[in-house]
């Protein structure tokens, strides 16, 4: 998981680092309008409601009913970190947006967004939220291997398609997308690391 780690704050550090330059801004646009080429009704549709997975709008209430229901097995630990979890990576993202203040793509988007561009906070929120909603779902309930694969897969599928739709949609850079997964990552990483040293704690407390 370290090298992981590793790799994602390279990945960090190299997009913020070369977004600006021309190689990358070229190479930022091709894909932009790569996107564009291959827009088509039916494909816009599909990527506008998954996108919306990646909205506040969807995720909140989602993390409510997860949040009940974690609650009602008494596991507080978790509901409290969950929502932590949305919030600080909510935040951060609103920072680091205002720290490098890129403006959006200015080219034919679907729709209008609002804030900076970079990170994306659809591929930075989803990133570190659905994963840590796959986190304490194997933490407390999965126990079998290949199901743990299996959630593991389909929430990198979701998150992956998530940050896709930015781009699709002409609302965020490949550059702003690759950012907004890895510190996403970063922070799920830091955010479970802790969740599970507290966890421990607590569970050996309770020995004696």
């Amino acid at each position: 998981m370290n090298w992981f780690v590793i790799a994602a704050c390279f990945i960090f550090v190299t997009c913020a680092s070369v977004y600006s330059t021309d190689f990358f801004y070229n190479v930022d646009v091709s894909v932009t309008l790569f996107f564009e080429k291959l827009r088509l009704p039916f494909l816009t549709d599909v990527f506008l409601v998954i996108t919306e997975l990646g909205s506040l709008k969807f995720y909140l209430p989602l993390c409510l009913v997860i949040g009940l229901y974690f609650l009602f097995k008494r596991k507080i630990v978790g509901v409290i970190f969950l929502f932590v979890t949305l919030y600080s990576v909510r935040q951060l993202n609103y920072q680091l947006k205002e720290v490098f203040s890129r403006e959006r793509p200015s080219f034919d988007a679907v729709y209008e967004a609002s804030h900076y561009s970079f990170p994306s906070g659809h591929a930075m929120n989803s990133t570190a939220i659905y994963g840590f909603i796959c986190f304490l779902l194997v933490f407390y309930i999965i126990k079998e291997h290949k199901k743990r694969m299996t959630a593991a897969v389909m929430t990198a599928v979701l998150v992956f398609l998530i940050g896709v739709s930015r781009m699709y949609l002409g609302v965020h850079y490949l550059t702003d997308v690759l950012a907004g997964w890895s510190v996403g990552f970063i922070w799920l990483v830091i955010l479970s690391t802790i969740f599970a040293k507290i966890h421990q704690f607590i569970d050996k407390n309770r020995r004696y």
